[in-house]
């Protein structure tokens, strides 16, 4: 996906539907380009029920979007690794480190937060990288917004260094 229609998709959901699951489709294409397929597995969990798998469940609820071994299965505790969790809200919110992403960041070295617009990436519960991908660098906006091209390709570049499988 180019700048050009990351902005087209964004757009798209701030101006026709400002919700969060707008987002979270457009996160996960994204991430989906990024991130070695073969190597890991991209799964969107935000509609499992807590507990019912407790490598995917934290202490403040479920992310929205976890990075799995290949081999992992559901509901079978020894099979398979959580790597990371990715927390998406809408574009229009802000990105507080709240008690839901605090608890959430504790449970996996890895922890995106994003609202499609502002990226950060947290290792180890450490602000390791932010990007706003918005050329006025107005990261809460909930009108039509330019994505900075620059900018947009130095976030693809730093989710493909991510090495997922490291702990810290």
């Amino acid at each position: 996906m180019d700048y050009l229609q990351y902005q087209k998709k964004i757009n798209d959901v701030i101006i026709k539907c400002p919700i969060e699951t707008g987002i979270e489709i457009l996160v996960y294409n994204l991430l989906d380009e990024n991130i070695d397929m073969e190597t890991y597995s991209l799964v969107d969990i935000n509609q499992i029920w807590k507990k019912i798998d407790g490598r995917l469940s934290t202490v403040s609820g479920v992310p929205d979007i976890a990075i799995l071994s290949p081999d992992f299965v559901f509901k079978k505790e020894t099979v398979g690794k959580v790597y990371g969790f990715v927390e998406v809200k809408a574009a229009g919110v802000s990105l507080r480190d709240t008690d839901q992403v605090i608890g959430q960041m504790k449970k996996t070295s890895h922890f995106i937060y994003t609202n499609g617009i502002v990226w950060k990436y947290y290792c180890s519960q450490k602000l390791k990288w932010e990007k706003n991908l918005c050329v006025d660098k107005v990261p809460y906006s909930i009108s039509e917004i330019k994505i900075d091209k620059d900018e947009f390709e130095q976030l693809k570049k730093e989710i493909q260094f991510i090495s997922w499988k490291s702990d810290f």
